[in-house]
């Protein structure tokens, strides 16, 4: 094979290669989008260098696992916005930070199925994302702009959103959805459940979801191990040797079932 035969098929097939192998490529919009919108230059923010952008709250991102956040303002009509993309480790991570971060939704647009909108700021979740949506003035249009600009984004996410059902398989998958939060560290359970945190101190190795209704507290906490479960199990001196499949009450009023050998359901009554 001549060297030109070689040159032309490393032409051929190295874009590709390339579009193939770019993990970094956002969901975001731009003036294809909006064209009459007037765009920023895109900022984007990763590892370590997150703290740079927002050095108070960057331990929350960093504590789900975080890999980039892009950030891009814009103008349109009257209105002014600025887009934040975080892109997490998985749709668990972005889950994870979407539940603790939503804040007094006054609806939930029903484009994709986790969003969370007041007057000025809309949040979604969708796959290994997290985004919101800040607008200048919290009018109608603003929200109905955001609402476009988030329809945009969101079109342009493939990929799996996060599954709860391993949480919570006995309650109604919408309920889940927008009522829990889950929390894989201290700052998660400050931030999402901070009535939770002296129950949870001593938790470790785990991601829990956290689900409140009227009367009752569900905790469904997966551990990394059955050593970590054993851990937090002992700080609330369970009779580890009485859980299994079914509801059994702990010394300290608690109800506690297992879904595996590592995983546990935990009911906690108000009145205790």
């Amino acid at each position: 094979m001549t060297k030109l035969s070689i040159l032309i098929i490393i032409a051929f097939f190295f874009p590709a290669i390339a579009i193939c192998q770019d993990p970094d490529v956002f969901p975001s919009i731009d003036k294809k989008d909006l064209p009459e919108a007037k765009f920023s230059t895109v900022r984007s923010f990763n590892g370590e260098s997150l703290y740079g952008y927002i050095d108070g709250g960057a331990d929350l991102y960093m504590e789900y696992g975080f890999t980039a956040v892009q950030v891009v303002e814009f103008t349109y009509l009257k209105g002014k916005y600025k887009i934040e993309i975080y892109k997490m480790n998985n749709p668990e991570s972005a889950f994870g930070i979407f539940s603790v971060s939503r804040f007094r939704c006054r609806n939930r647009p029903d484009f994709t199925l986790l969003t969370c909108q007041n007057k000025y700021q809309l949040q979604i979740c969708s796959g290994q994302y997290y985004i919101s949506i800040i607008n200048g003035s919290g009018t109608r249009a603003d929200s109905a702009v955001s609402i476009t600009a988030g329809r945009k984004i969101i079109g342009k996410i493939s990929g799996p959103s996060v599954d709860l059902a391993e949480f919570f398989p006995e309650n109604a998958a919408e309920t889940v959805r927008s009522e829990s939060c889950l929390i894989k560290g201290k700052l998660g359970i400050i931030n999402g459940s901070p009535d939770m945190e002296e129950y949870l101190r001593e938790l470790s190795g785990c991601t829990a979801c956290i689900l409140k209704s009227p009367g009752k507290t569900l905790i469904s906490a997966r551990f990394e191990s059955k050593e970590d479960l054993r851990k937090f199990g002992e700080s609330h001196n369970w009779a580890m040797d009485r859980i299994n499949y079914t509801l059994s009450e702990m010394p300290g009023g608690e109800q506690v079932k297992k879904f595996s050998d590592n995983h546990v359901l935990i009911e906690i009554l108000s009145t205790r």
